[in-house]
């Protein structure tokens, strides 16, 4: 008896190792929970952002917080690991995302209705459903993804920002739309590698994070993409 307990704990040694720093009991008691309600947060954002245009706040202010929620991304090596304040600002983070995403709902909406944001949604979770767990039993190597996505996601940024202002293209709008949904993609895969073999338990907030960001992401990617096909635009 006393040799089998032995065994079975030293399978379960071996498991745990797989995971690197973070426990395997980290990741499902507080790095999910967090993604969880970070998503809770996100839907009270959406919501709060309705209100406010219903109340005759432009919609161009809503998007103006964009600028502090990329703030909060781009800062979050600085906070991810204070405790207390990590969790306070992931959660606003969380709450403009929701906020400043209902200029992208509103467009959507009004081309193809709720039906066409909650298949949009369906499809966001069975995808990063499926990329998260092989991101989570793979043994291949995802380290050297992290900066071709830093890059690509800049990339995207820029040629956003240039369409909206410039270029005005919906074709260019359809392009960066399936980039980005293979970006988000990877970033998945990506984040989920990492937290199996690089976080630390300290590193809960960063990763749930990471998993946020890359789920919003996807979302808004594929978001974007089937109100552009559903556009009766010429």
């Amino acid at each position: 008896m006393s040799f089998e307990m032995e065994r079975i704990r030293h399978i379960g040694d071996m498991q745990d190792a797989r995971w690197g720093a973070m426990s395997k009991h980290t990741f499902t008691a507080r790095v999910m929970p967090m993604f969880g309600i970070a998503l809770g947060v996100t839907a009270a954002g959406v919501y709060g952002g309705l209100q406010m245009l219903a109340a005759g706040v432009p919609m161009f202010a809503l998007m103006a917080l964009a600028i502090v929620e990329l703030g909060l991304v781009f800062t979050s090596g600085v906070w991810q690991r204070k405790e207390g304040l990590n969790k306070v600002l992931f959660f606003v983070y969380a709450l403009l995302a929701g906020v400043t995403m209902v200029p992208l709902l509103s467009y959507v909406g009004a081309k193809g209705g709720l039906m066409l944001i909650t298949q949009a949604l369906t499809v966001t979770m069975i995808t990063f459903g499926g990329l998260a767990v092989y991101g989570l039993v793979s043994k291949r190597d995802f380290s050297n993804l992290g900066g071709f996505i830093f890059v690509g996601v800049l990339a995207l940024l820029v040629t956003g920002l240039l369409n909206a202002f410039v270029f005005q293209s919906g074709a260019l709008s359809l392009v960066t739309s399936i980039v980005s949904v293979g970006l988000f993609s990877a970033f998945t895969v990506y984040e989920m590698s990492m937290i199996r073999e690089s976080y630390a338990d300290e590193d809960y907030v960063g990763a749930a994070l990471g998993l946020f960001i890359a789920f919003i992401g996807l979302f808004q990617s594929i978001l974007q993409l089937f109100g552009l096909m559903g556009s009766n635009d010429d």
